[in-house]
């Protein structure tokens, strides 16, 4: 009995040993290159995926490189450095570990399959993308914009239109800095240290709330909605919220700190009630009675 135990164990490992050695060594590459790249496509179309390079890694993972997502023009692309997928034997066989290198930051997300017919993107985090890496958002807007940006929350897709994407969660930017169309408060580019925003993105719409910013010559609050269309650069935004200038502003022009202390004094308050309305590449920014 104990003879005919070991002999199965072996035959058992052995059997395992030769899949793995398959795996490793007779990955069909090239047709999951070509069918991955077909799947996407058909599902999104005018979009071209490309990838470098494909590896199997023990156990259960595979290490995409170099995937480049693109629209078939070229006018715009997003490099993925490197992806890698894992597939975790507690979960079920649908549920893969996505971990990635994107514009220089770190990409990372469980994708589930639910119920709906929606994929799933539990546990989403997107830390450290350099804005400055965005050539897409320096083209829609027409001028170079640098920070770091970081996203986590929950996003879900339908796996037959892929293009339909929904998003809630949490935004934050850091050394964020761009120049203005026109001067604000005799500023021509903007600073903040730091933005934050709850976010909610629901296909073409994005709804951002509860926003703060914080910076060395102003700070204050927002919110409101961006309405995507085609061309990007068309996409119309609405916002509006409250600026409080910062010591350092009203220091550099004492003919402006004058004026703002004499408003302040007159509407018994601290802050500047503003909106921007326009579109992503021509917003204008205009004051509101308190």
């Amino acid at each position: 009995m104990f003879r005919r135990l070991l002999t199965f164990l072996f035959y058992f490992l052995f059997v395992l040993g030769a899949i793995g050695v398959c795996l490793v060594l007779l990955f069909p590459r090239d047709n999951f290159l070509n069918w991955a790249s077909s799947y996407i496509e058909q599902r999104l179309p005018g979009i071209h995926i490309s990838m470098g390079d494909l590896k199997y890694v023990h156990p259960l993972k595979l290490r995409l490189y170099e995937l480049t997502i693109s629209d078939d023009q070229k006018e715009w692309e997003i490099p993925v450095d490197t992806l890698l997928l894992s597939v975790e034997p507690r979960y079920p066989i649908d549920h893969i570990g996505v971990i990635g290198v994107l514009f220089g930051g770190d990409l990372s997300f469980d994708l589930n399959r639910t119920t709906s017919e929606r994929l799933e993107l539990r546990n989403l985090k997107i830390s450290e993308v350099l804005l400055s890496e965005l050539k897409l958002l320096e083209k829609t807007i027409d001028r170079p914009v640098e920070g770091v940006v970081s996203l986590s929350g929950r996003a879900t897709v339908d796996q037959r239109r892929l293009s339909d994407v929904r998003f809630s969660g949490t935004m934050r930017i850091e050394r964020f800095q761009t120049s203005l169309r026109q001067p604000v408060l005799e500023q021509n580019e903007v600073r903040f240290d730091r933005v934050d925003a709850d976010i909610v993105l629901n296909g073409k719409v994005v709804d951002l709330t509860g926003g703060r910013v914080e910076g060395p010559l102003l700070s204050g609050n927002f919110s409101g909605q961006i309405r995507g269309t085609i061309p990007i650069s068309r996409s119309e935004i609405r916002f509006s919220g409250d600026l409080v200038p910062q010591p350092a502003l009203l220091e550099s022009n004492p003919a402006l700190g004058d004026s703002l202390s004499a408003y302040f004094k007159r509407n018994q308050t601290d802050s500047i009630p503003y909106n921007i309305d326009g579109t992503i590449t021509e917003p204008f920014v205009w004051f509101r009675e308190p």
